[in-house]
């Protein structure tokens, strides 16, 4: 998975990305004036969705889920309530789980390429429910996304 911003970035939508890629293991890119055809070109031959994370009013406002060949999979409307910088380096070795029984659970948690359980065992847990999504790590919230609406 590749995670990116919309052009021309606040702090904040900057921070996110970084805690994304961090929590998930992915490459994060600055963007910069590059455009969607650009982007997706760095995508190809990775199996893993395109993540863009766009803006409303200058904060996060949106996670949109691109294929390598540009098809949109999921478009989901936040705002980031929570955000707390990871304190050490998180192996590689040590894959994120989800946990959740919304509808949009298995849909996310398919998109992502993570494992949904019931009981996670890993200290990285996205618990994922229908109006947010809560990123943990050793039990400590790092941040919240609060869904706004889904397409």
């Amino acid at each position: 998975m590749l995670i990116t911003s919309s052009r021309k970035p606040s702090i904040n939508t900057r921070s996110l990305c970084k805690n994304l890629a961090s929590f998930f293991h992915c490459e994060n890119i600055n963007r910069g004036k590059m455009g969607m055809g650009e982007v997706l070109s760095l995508v190809e031959g990775d199996p893993g969705p395109l993540l863009i994370v766009g803006e409303y009013h200058g904060n996060p406002g949106s996670l949109i889920f691109y294929t390598p060949d540009g098809r949109e999979l999921l478009s989901i409307r936040t705002s980031v309530t929570t955000v707390k910088k990871l304190q050490k380096k998180v192996s590689p070795k040590i894959l994120p789980v989800a946990t959740g029984h919304g509808d949009i659970a298995p849909i996310l948690a398919k998109i992502l390429a993570i494992q949904l359980v019931d009981e996670p065992s890993s200290p990285l847990v996205l618990e994922i429910s229908d109006d947010q999504l809560d990123f943990f790590y050793e039990g400590q919230e790092l941040f919240r996304l609060n869904i706004k609406t889904i397409r």
